[in-house]
């Protein structure tokens, strides 16, 4: 499952990157906070890294190591 999102700030912007500056965070997790107090859960702990790394090396080998056509 892919659950990445885009979306513009606007005039948001400038006072985000204010904010992760000044309390050495980053814009994602900062956002992440936002959006969890407005649902009233708890943040989610998000560990670095790519979750999907392991099906996109997989499907990248597939496609490296594939079969190819014999010429006659």
């Amino acid at each position: 499952m892919n659950d990445r999102m885009t979306f513009r700030l606007g005039p948001l912007a400038g006072p985000l990157a204010a904010y992760c500056e000044k309390h050495g965070t980053t814009p994602s997790d900062a956002i992440r906070l936002a959006v969890s107090r407005l649902l009233r859960v708890d943040a989610p702990e998000m560990p670095p890294g790519n979750p999907d790394i392991g099906e996109q090396a997989e499907a990248g080998a597939k496609a490296r190591w594939k079969k190819r056509k014999r010429r006659k």
